[in-house]
Order: C-alpha cells, then structure tokens, then sequence
C-alpha cells in the first residue's frame, strides 16, 4: 500500500470511529503531538484521547493535500467538529450544539513499514460557525 493510500484508510477508519482499524496503523510506542502540544505515547493512549471528543461532536477529517519521501509523509487536513451537545468547555473552544468548528491543520507522519511511529501536527487556520 502506498504511504497516500494509508492516509486515506487511516482517515476512513478514523472517520468512522473505527478504533480496532485505527490501532492497526499505529507502532505500539506511536508518539502523538498535538497542536495544542500534548503528546500521547502508545495506541491506547491515542484512542482514550480521541473517544471522548468522537462522543462529543461528530468529528470529521478531509485530506486536502499530502506528500511523502519514503520515511515521512506531510499532509494538510480539514477538520470539521460538529456539537451533538452543548460543550462549555470543549478544548478548541465553548460551542452549543449544532455548532461547527474548523480547523485546518499540518500533519507529519513518521512511518516504518506499514504503521506510523510518530505523527505531529500543527494549527493553520481556526474557524467558527454557530448553529443557525
């Protein structure tokens, strides 16, 4: 499978919820930074992070460009957070439900064979809709 084909079962199965498919694609010491620079060590730190928020808001990923060199792949995600309940206190900001927040993100993954060993990201733009 090639490093752009990863990526996108990698989004899917995030995209569906789909934690036993998501662990697959992680190293079992897998590092995670964050943008807001938290690191996650391993994939069941990654997924307790993430099941939560996927309970909060309905969250989904868009690859919008990606590129590798044979040992990293960098890409640009669109996030899109959609409140299925009022979070006062959700950490990209308060939001109602029906609210939307966006973010557009730079990601690098590290990858040895078939699973990541490090990913990173970073935030490029944030925007916010509230429900109509």
């Amino acid at each position: 499978m090639t490093p752009e084909a990863r990526l996108a079962a990698y989004i899917d199965a995030f995209n569906r919820s789909d934690y036993d498919a998501l662990c697959d694609f992680y190293a079992p010491d897998v590092r995670l930074v964050i943008g807001n620079g938290t690191q996650l060590v391993g994939r069941e730190a990654i997924v307790a992070f993430y099941r939560p928020i996927k309970q909060q808001t309905q969250r989904t990923i868009t690859v919008r460009q990606c590129f590798h060199d044979g040992q990293v792949l960098a890409a640009e995600l669109e996030s899109e957070f959609l409140a299925l309940t009022d979070l006062p206190e959700f950490a990209a900001g308060p939001m109602r439900r029906g609210d939307r927040r966006y973010l557009n993100s730079l990601v690098f993954y590290d990858f040895a064979g078939p699973h990541y060993t490090r990913i990173r990201a970073a935030v490029l733009k944030r925007a916010y809709r509230p429900a109509a």
